[in-house]
């Protein structure tokens, strides 16, 4: 609690802050201060806002009702309760998830007092959506100040107790182990850690990384649900600044109003936004052409054999340079051997190999391979290894060319002496 304090100080003396002694942290006050009278009659003015009071104190809830036909830029909320089973398994990425069920999930997404984490930094913000019936429910319980924060960490954890998985973007690194160590100081267990949980972000940043380059859920609200934040959202990085200047006594409620819709516009985009990815993921949706590769990547690590190699069928159709040709055609000659032996993969890397624009001597080297050990045709291999010396001869000089050239002049030599034997 002292990295938030000395933040205030720090303000203060900048002349950004007033003090006021009766702010004081949940830890050395067993009784909440109040909000400044004019602060919160003004967010009790928000829709859905109202103050609760409970057993460990009085913070903030705000509960927002979204019908399900409602729609995150071109995508209903619905959609996600129709995705397959499969969805999140291929969200997950190595768990089997059979039995998670959206409907019953939380997502979560939190605003706290810093990135670093610790015990120094405060979750004054956790907003959380569940389907509810027949409509999208986001709650966000807001601590005014510090000792406000244990009081609404109570009643998230009933909560929570009554999920069955959770939902995030970037919670795994971030929100959920923030989340866990205020409930330890708050003297509350953190079920939560035990729940399944998917985090958007990896899937996404496996699935859109190469089209998009960034992937921010900003940056996937544009692209990929195609909807526009208001001009009137706040920057993730100024959220700390404002909470800390509103719980030192300013009345900047505008700000904090922003910094609500700024958190219910995450949790509300995150729905859709699972739908899309795993739906895509999982087959149950067409993918753009430029995620083609990716898929056919995801689908041969998740043991798709027949998926991935038609998506990387699709993909190599499409328009891609040379040098993304031959990746292409090496990752999925790799799979194919992988799955089905050097044979199923021959093709391939010949037509690698006649690709003068192509560096690489792997695919030789896997010619090589396949002819000296289960074609049996030594003098193919032979020639193989060759055009593969030839090529890595011109290479510049560094420690791979040398390790590569070393490897082939002994396989060279070992296939003459077979020749040599053969002959005689």
């Amino acid at each position: 609690m002292s990295d938030v304090h000395d933040r205030l100080e720090r303000l203060r003396k900048a002349g950004r802050l007033k003090r006021r002694s009766s702010w004081a942290s949940p830890l050395r006050s067993p009784t909440p201060p109040t909000l400044p009278e004019t602060g919160g009659h003004d967010l009790l003015t928000l829709p859905g806002v109202e103050e609760i009071a409970g057993s460990n104190g009085r913070f903030l809830l705000r509960t927002i009702r979204y019908e399900l036909s409602y729609q995150q830029g071109r995508v209903p909320l619905q959609d996600l309760l129709q995705v397959s089973a499969a969805a999140a398994t291929h969200l997950s990425g190595k768990d089997a998830l059979p039995d998670f069920d959206f409907r019953h999930a939380v997502f979560i997404d939190t605003e706290t007092t810093g990135l670093a984490g610790g015990t120094g930094t405060i979750v004054f913000l956790t907003g959380v959506g569940r389907f509810e019936a027949d409509a999208y429910v986001v709650r966000q319980y807001f601590a005014r100040n510090p000792a406000e924060e244990p009081a609404y960490l109570a009643h998230l954890a009933a909560l929570l107790d009554t999920a069955s998985g959770l939902v995030s973007f970037n919670g795994k690194a971030f929100d959920i182990p923030l989340l866990r160590t205020r409930f330890i100081l708050a003297g509350l267990d953190p079920g939560f850690v035990r729940l399944p949980h998917l985090d958007l972000l990896h899937p996404a940043r496996r699935l859109w990384r190469q089209r998009l380059g960034s992937c921010t859920l900003q940056q996937l609200e544009t692209h990929i649900l195609q909807h526009q934040r208001s001009s009137a959202d706040v920057p993730s990085w100024q959220i700390p600044d404002i909470w800390f200047r509103y719980a030192n006594g300013e009345n900047n409620n505008d700000q904090i109003a922003s910094v609500l819709s700024h958190n219910q516009e995450d949790i509300v985009s995150m729905a859709p936004l699972a739908h899309v990815l795993g739906g895509t993921l999982c087959g149950q949706l067409p993918p753009h052409p430029h995620d083609l590769a990716a898929l056919a990547r995801h689908w041969s690590r998740t043991g798709d054999t027949a998926g991935a190699e038609a998506a990387y069928q699709q993909a190599l159709a499409g328009s891609q340079s040379p040098s993304q040709r031959s990746q292409l055609m090496l990752e999925l000659a790799s799979m194919l051997k992988r799955r089905r032996g050097r044979t199923a993969a021959v093709s391939w890397w010949q037509m690698i190999a006649a690709d003068e624009t192509c560096a690489t001597v792997t695919a030789h080297i896997e010619l090589a391979k396949y002819h000296e050990w289960e074609s049996g045709q030594l003098h193919v291999a032979l020639q193989w290894t060759e055009q593969a010396l030839a090529r890595a001869q011109n290479w510049r000089p560094s420690t791979e060319r040398s390790q590569i050239l070393a490897a082939l002049e002994h396989r060279q030599q070992r296939l003459q002496r077979k020749l040599a034997a053969q002959a005689s």
